[in-house]
């Protein structure tokens, strides 16, 4: 089980193990979020779209993966691609599968443990100047 500590953890294994676009797609550009190459296993997340205020990145989960509560500098929403991943936030915890969405507002706190392998789409909407 790989376990992420808190926010200043998460950052730093966002770093790591963050596998950046070598460019984001612009306004108009077509972008395809189901990658045949996001392996479920990897533990990697790519940024899509990067822009003043808004940032979109899938995010691939392993089986196990806990990340321990923290918060987005934002309004969120997380979409489940495949797989299933128990989020928990306003003193609750619901599974996410396939098809799902959840809206989080304002730098909401919420953790998740995934189930299996998972890919997640986040959209954040950000506060950037």
């Amino acid at each position: 089980m790989l376990t992420v500590p808190g926010a200043a953890a998460r950052l730093s294994l966002r770093q790591e193990r963050m596998v950046m676009a070598l460019s984001h797609a612009k306004s108009g550009d077509l972008v395809n979020i189901q990658d045949a190459a996001a392996e479920f296993s990897s533990n990697t997340s790519v940024t899509l779209v990067r822009d003043d205020h808004i940032e979109i990145f899938r995010l691939v989960l392993g089986a196990g993966t806990h990340m321990q509560e923290h918060s987005a500098a934002g309004a969120m929403t997380v979409q489940c691609l495949g797989g299933e991943v128990d989020f928990s936030c306003h003193d609750k915890t619901q599974t996410l599968r396939p098809g799902d969405l959840i809206y989080l507002n304002d730098a909401a706190p919420h953790a998740l443990h995934s189930k299996q392998g998972t890919i997640l789409l986040i959209t954040l909407m950000l506060h950037r100047k």
